[in-house]
């Protein structure tokens, strides 16, 4: 048999290559539908910002081994002051332990990212505004901006704003299509007939041709312009961005319609069709961001690492910047020169009521010998204590909290972590916990280390000029990889007998695990309560995640 470079038979690596290419799930249909405006459609439908009596956490697996948990933090028109408290309930047989897993491993597991908010803008809003060139709309902002930095240089503050007015853009385009997006599908998916689904999908349609088409109309005269070099490319790739944002958008909700076959296909043939006029578009425009129905693993790989670059172009705008640094430091370090003040002024002590024994002189090196030694250990003794003390009533670490785009101050944030006894938790934590057990025996059938963490978040209010941004949000990353070293096989065979039938089974068990969480959110002058969730986990990583009610 004939073999490939690989060791593969031909036909074999074939088989391979077909199942790495793309599936055709929907053929794009005609265009023969009747335009429609759905300006109430929407108006109600985006997601609801959280405010400072709603604030809430949303919990997400984002890999099979990283917990994300998202906190919004809105801004108020004075400083506002966040306190977040969460408790991990680890099963005793991850052994996590206080000698084991100190607090630069805590923190090195729980990554933080920071941002802000884009405003909130309902789609078809932002359309409207669009296609009418109002004023106030951000795509005649961007143009604004855009005349302002005529004659710059790269580089340059106008040549910048526009870059990042640009981006801005393409982020209001993002969050408010994204939830129209999911509002449109909840609609269609509640739709009595196939009309009303047809007519929903030319409504989202609509909209997003509108802004696609306002923002090329800039992008046409922004080459008459006299533009420096950056804000031309910066402009080129939001249009990219913006495409293939548009492409996919189309494209999944068109895939969903087409899952549920019948008369909703044509629905999704004509979301189809918009997605391929933004393919066609990129072509046209000479994008390298465009695919094929028989691309390459290579071609697809490409095209994921251009999307995935363009986004991170166009979203790290929001990004903000946390400085961190040892929010104890010098406290310890003064308690530590007490510490060494105090032994010292011990061991001056007995060497002075030594020197009156000197005819002595056994009994006078004996004393000095001796001095020394309490004075090493009463040192190392006192700097234990006076560490422990700090470390219950300081911080481990501060935050500065900066928006460096716009070289901007927005908050301080102070964070503790470490473990905490189980019998010494607050009685609301522990009721929270215990709320689903069906006895207190339970504590000794599943022993649990409990692993604290606490950060309290002061927000300035928003500056004049600044990005109308309605909150920031911090988005946390745990990584429980190395939790999970110590666990069983994700599957072992159990056997049992069956009363009824009078026989012996066995069958294969999954060994699952529950990472319990019990944690709230409080305002400044309110009260908030405790919410749990159970993470449940295998060696395998991160199954699901169950709410407790």
């Amino acid at each position: 048999m004939a073999l490939t470079l690989s060791g593969r038979p031909p036909l074999e690596l074939e088989r391979t290559r077909a199942k790495k290419r793309p599936r055709i799930h929907v053929h794009a249909g005609t265009r023969n539908l009747p335009s429609t405006e759905w300006g109430s459609l929407l108006g109600d439908l985006t997601r609801t910002r959280p405010t400072t009596e709603t604030a809430d956490v949303e919990w997400r697996i984002h890999d099979k081994t990283h917990l994300e948990f998202a906190i919004d933090y809105p801004f108020g028109e004075r400083p506002t002051n966040y306190g977040w408290e969460a408790y991990f309930f680890v099963p005793d047989s991850f052994r996590l332990a206080q000698t084991t897993y100190d607090k630069r491993q805590i923190y090195d597991d729980l990554l933080s990212y920071v941002r802000l908010a884009v405003p909130e803008l309902p789609f078809d809003d932002l359309a409207q505004r669009c296609e009418a060139k109002d004023p106030t709309s951000w795509s005649e902002r961007l143009r604004a901006t855009l005349e302002t930095a005529r004659g710059s240089a790269d580089g340059s503050v106008n040549a910048r704003a526009a870059v990042r007015r640009a981006r801005v853009f393409a982020c209001m385009v993002r969050a408010s299509g994204l939830e129209a997006q999911r509002a449109t599908l909840e609609l269609i998916d509640q739709a009595s007939t196939p009309e009303e689904a047809l007519s929903l999908a030319a409504r989202y349609s609509g909209s997003a041709k509108r802004i696609s088409t306002a923002y090329r109309d800039i992008v046409a005269a922004s080459a008459t312009m006299a533009l420096p070099e950056e804000i031309l490319v910066a402009l080129r790739w939001v249009d990219e961005d913006l495409s293939l944002f548009f492409e996919a958008l189309a494209s999944t909700a068109s895939i969903h319609l087409h899952e549920k076959g019948g008369p909703w296909t044509e629905a999704a043939a004509h979301l189809a069709c918009d997605a391929v006029d933004e393919a066609r578009y990129r072509r046209s425009q000479d994008y390298p961001s465009v695919g094929a129905e028989d691309a390459s693993q290579r071609l697809v790989e490409h095209i994921e690492f251009r999307r995935h670059m363009l986004k991170r172009f166009t979203s790290s705008v929001l990004w903000l910047r946390h400085e961190v640094r040892d929010a104890r430091m010098w406290t310890v370090h003064v308690l530590y020169a007490i510490a060494a003040a105090v032994s010292m002024a011990f061991a001056v002590w007995v060497t002075l009521r030594a020197t009156e024994m000197q005819e002595y002189l056994t009994l006078y090196f004996f004393l000095l010998v001796a001095s020394y030694a309490v004075k090493d250990r009463l040192k190392a003794i006192l700097q234990v204590k006076f560490s422990s003390w700090a470390e219950r009533r300081f911080p481990d670490r501060a935050w500065n909290i900066r928006d460096t785009e716009r070289e901007d101050d927005l908050g301080i944030v102070t964070e503790r972590a470490g473990f905490r006894d189980f019998r010494k938790l607050p009685s609301a934590v522990i009721n929270a916990r215990t709320l689903t057990r069906e006895h207190a025996l339970e504590e000794f059938a599943r022993p649990e280390t409990v692993l604290w963490h606490d950060k309290q978040v002061t927000l300035e209010p928003r500056e004049e000029g600044a990005l109308p941004s309605p909150m920031m949000t911090e988005i946390f990353r745990l990584n429980i990889g190395s939790w999970l070293a110590h666990t069983d096989d994700p599957t072992r065979t159990i056997t049992f007998a069956d009363p009824d039938e009078g026989v012996v089974c066995s069958v294969t068990a999954r060994r699952v695990y529950n990472l319990n969480v019990v944690y709230r959110l409080k305002h400044e002058g309110g009260s908030a309560p405790w919410r749990r969730i159970r993470v449940v986990v295998s060696r395998k990583g991160i199954e699901r995640i169950d709410p407790i009610v």
